[in-house]
């Protein structure tokens, strides 16, 4: 009994680490079934929120008040990701704005293109000189490379990424289907070619990391740019960071919610 002491109080904190790290991965496995579940009402998103606007009183024209946010959903997502995100940035009184592709048959390279003609749309409607963009994983990689292809250039204040594979990921090495998987290998020459580019002038640059990821682990999701500001969030997986409340909390406080009217 002498020695069971001891060696039980030892152990206690060794199944309180084993613990939380199971709930989280737990959770990780229940919000990607719940994602894939939404999937459909993603796809439908853009009909049904024609449908709802075109019954709303139309506001008169005005200079915009905040710079929209155009957010970017990683490999087989949808907007519907980031329902918790975009609903706290509207409530700030930010114009909010998803783009939806399909991650199959194409290519990091032109998902950019589709990236970078969704921003000169949206700057065209709301009348804003620059955007922010967010992007979840391989949407953060997309980000990067429409700032490579120089499409971006002088249009953007502020870019933040979660759980983007800068650094490449393990997934990737293992199920390379497809050209968009491929560049996410560890070494691609599309990720070696990110990791030589800069950040641009003028825009700020927040990354997120998570201690519980699997798909994106350690510091590969964190650009290797010394003008980037990384967070990492404790206990939280790939897609958890998505309805992370801390993670919701540092994107709102980084992003300007007021800008300078413009005349």
């Amino acid at each position: 009994m002498s020695l069971l002491g001891p060696l039980g109080a030892a152990a206690r904190p060794v199944a309180r680490v084993l613990g939380r790290a199971a709930a989280a991965q737990a959770r990780e496995m229940a919000l990607m079934a719940a994602l894939v579940a939404m999937a459909p009402l993603g796809r439908a998103g853009d009909s049904v929120e024609r449908a709802i606007e075109a019954l709303l009183p139309k506001a008169a024209h005005r200079a915009p008040t905040a710079r929209p946010v155009l957010l970017v959903h990683g490999f087989a997502g949808t907007k519907s990701c980031w329902f918790a995100l975009a609903r706290a940035l509207r409530e700030r009184g930010m114009p909010v704005d998803a783009i939806n592709y399909s991650t199959f048959g194409t290519s990091v390279e032109r998902l950019a293109d589709q990236l970078a003609a969704r921003v000169d749309r949206l700057r065209a409607e709301t009348g804003a000189d620059k955007v922010h963009l967010i992007g979840h994983s391989l949407g953060g990689i997309v980000i990067a490379q429409a700032f490579a292809d120089g499409r971006l250039d002088g249009q953007v204040d502020t870019v933040v990424t979660i759980a983007t594979p800068f650094g490449g990921s393990p997934w990737a090495n293992l199920c390379p289907l497809g050209a968009t998987v491929r560049a996410l290998r560890h070494g691609s020459p599309l990720l070696r070619r990110l990791a030589e580019a800069p950040v641009p002038d003028g825009v700020r640059w927040l990354a997120f990391t998570g201690t519980r990821d699997v798909i994106v682990p350690g510091r590969r999701s964190v650009p290797r740019h010394a003008e980037v500001r990384s967070v990492t969030v404790d206990d939280v997986g790939h897609v958890g960071m998505l309805l992370s409340p801390l993670v919701v909390e540092h994107i709102v406080a980084a992003l300007p919610a007021v800008e300078r009217a413009v005349a």
